[in-house]
């Protein structure tokens, strides 16, 4: 195997024989995660894959201070809250769409309509 080139489908083929990688906390730098978080990370993999199954990504061009402040607030929610940013997400299109004539005139106004 030595001097091959690894190709994506093999690395996803691969076994990982690698540890895992220690669990740390991003919002405190200074205490890994306690024991309870590490064993619910340990969960079968079952409810993940069929959660993944029912996600999607997109992407959309918007000013880069627009998206700082999405992922600010997303942040913020989530260390208020410790809930998985997916429902946090989930629960900031709720709320735009109940307010959802409140967004047009916004955008309206922005591209000066």
């Amino acid at each position: 195997m030595a001097g091959q080139r690894k190709t994506l489908g093999s690395l996803v083929q691969a076994a990982d024989t690698a540890p895992p990688a220690p669990v740390t906390r991003p919002d405190r730098a200074d205490k890994p995660a306690s024991p309870s978080r590490t064993a619910a990370t340990a969960a079968p993999a079952e409810p993940a894959k069929a959660l993944a199954a029912d996600m999607t990504m997109r992407s959309w061009y918007m000013p880069k201070a627009s998206a700082d402040r999405l992922a600010a607030l997303v942040d913020d929610v989530h260390f208020a809250t410790r809930l998985p940013k997916h429902l946090i997400m989930g629960a900031l299109v709720n709320v735009i769409d109940r307010h959802r004539a409140e967004v047009e005139a916004e955008a309206r106004s922005a591209a000066g309509q």
